[in-house]
């Protein structure tokens, strides 16, 4: 039987979080999609293989031997999908009803639309700005001097959506490589969305589609470790996206805004380190442990005899 779409949900010890999200897939009044689903496990240590299995044996599970990052966990989905199109979701993200049968609707009606992002609420209904202009050195400068998020980006400003929970048509998806495994964690939807417009494609919002997600969205305020990903990972992007001055200027820039917020953090007496990490990480790459390396020390503990 022919499917219309994916789900490729990346789980990583939320085992109550993966189940719900399943459960609102399964529960889906009169959706007419035909839906494949497949949870790529991360190595949970909290029974999530287990459960999945048990609760939805429908359900493909696909546990991982060794953590990864986020992009190549959906890659290991996408390998084995069947769908003409793939939601890509964080394990956290709850469909509403009728949302998947609306974004294949908008795929199917236009082939130059490649993405199609759903509105994401709060479970207390309050709706989370999800559509970017696409990152830029101008940006990088007006944040670090209004110290505020970019602005959120409307019709053909849209450069991209946030990647809790994004369809993609799966053509488009493999035209482009998938996900660049090379993004740990963090701008990796980011880039996927840059690649795929810069090949031609569009992205569109589609409001009346609902997703769930009360997931906190991570600054890299609080853990040395994920300042140091989101660090890397945005000198990556720089790397691929920007020309060498608009790189090396962005560098100083955000490095600046980072030492900043470090020196006002030290005068508050909260914590600074994250952000000096920041700051060292954006401006000069330093080798420095992050997530990466966190999960490849667990995979280097499994393997001891």
């Amino acid at each position: 039987m022919a499917v219309d779409v994916t789900v490729s949900i990346v789980n990583h010890e939320h085992r109550d979080a993966v189940l719900a999200s399943l459960r609102a897939l399964a529960d889906d009044p009169g959706r007419n999609a035909r839906v494949e689903v497949i949870v790529v496990d991360n190595v949970s240590q909290d029974g999530s293989v287990e459960a999945i299995r048990e609760a939805f044996p429908d359900v493909r599970v696909i546990a991982r031997e060794q953590r990864a990052g986020y992009g190549a966990n959906h890659n290991a989905a996408l390998a084995v999908a069947r769908g003409r199109h793939a939601l890509l979701m964080n394990d956290d993200a709850r469909v509403g009803p009728g949302a998947i049968d609306l974004l294949v609707a908008t795929l199917d009606a236009d082939p130059a639309v490649a993405v199609a992002a759903p509105s994401v609420r709060t479970s207390a209904g309050a709706v989370e700005p999800t559509l970017w202009p696409r990152p830029s050195l101008r940006l990088d400068v007006l944040g670090a001097v209004r110290r505020e998020a970019p602005p959120v980006a409307g019709g053909d400003e849209i450069g991209w959506a946030t990647g809790c929970a994004l369809m993609v048509r799966s053509d488009a998806l493999r035209s482009v490589g998938g996900f660049d495994e090379e993004f740990f964690m963090y701008s990796e939807e980011i880039d996927l969305c840059t690649r795929l417009v810069d090949a031609g494609h569009r992205i569109t919002p589609v409001p009346e589609a609902v997703v769930v997600h009360d997931g906190q969205a991570s600054t890299g305020l609080e853990s040395p470790e994920r300042a140091v990903e989101m660090a890397r990972s945005r000198r990556r992007y720089w790397r691929k996206h920007y020309g060498l001055p608009a790189r090396l200027a962005a560098q100083a820039v955000v490095a600046a805004q980072f030492a900043a917020m470090a020196f006002r953090a030290r005068r508050d007496r909260a914590r600074a380190r994250p952000l000096l990490l920041q700051a060292a990480v954006s401006l000069t790459g330093r080798p420095l442990a992050g997530l990466r390396e966190r999960a490849e020390a667990f995979n280097r503990s499994r393997a001891r005899p």
